[in-house]
């Protein structure tokens, strides 16, 4: 294998790991998860430092080729290992009838949701009551 090639393949996973690393600490930063965050901030800062010496001291478009679909492809992977993890709460809002809003909000209690209920008026001013369930990103499809 050529040196070419083995230098863009590296150049090329340092930066996918790079960029899903990075990805994926905005995600723990935005969750305040903080202490996985410091490790990942520090790997990171020694991978691109290495990739970037690499693409510096080298000529030819094929490594900036490569490190740009690194980047392209670390982004790619990031979004599917954050689905996968599903970090966060969803809120939902229903709005119901009255007497069927306050069924479905007792019967989602007693399956362990948080719901809240707020009386609202519809077209015509006909009474409404908005449920509002919290759930874990997780639980949803």
């Amino acid at each position: 294998m050529s040196i070419f090639i083995l230098d863009s393949l590296i150049i090329f996973g340092l930066n996918l790991f790079s960029t899903c690393m990075g990805n994926l600490k905005t995600s723990f930063l935005a969750q305040k998860t903080i202490k996985p965050v410091y490790v990942i901030t520090f790997i990171d800062a020694l991978v691109f430092v290495y990739a970037f010496k690499l693409i510096a001291t080298s000529s030819g478009y094929g490594y900036i080729l490569a490190f740009a679909l690194g980047r392209l492809s670390g982004v790619f992977l990031a979004n599917k290992i954050e689905k996968k993890l599903a970090f966060g709460l969803l809120e939902i809002d229903v709005y119901k009838h009255p007497e069927e809003g306050k069924i479905l909000a007792d019967n989602l209690r007693e399956q362990g949701y948080s719901v809240t209920t707020t009386l609202g008026y519809g077209v015509g001013g006909k009474e409404r009551l908005v449920l509002t369930a919290i759930l874990p990103r997780k639980q949803f499809p």
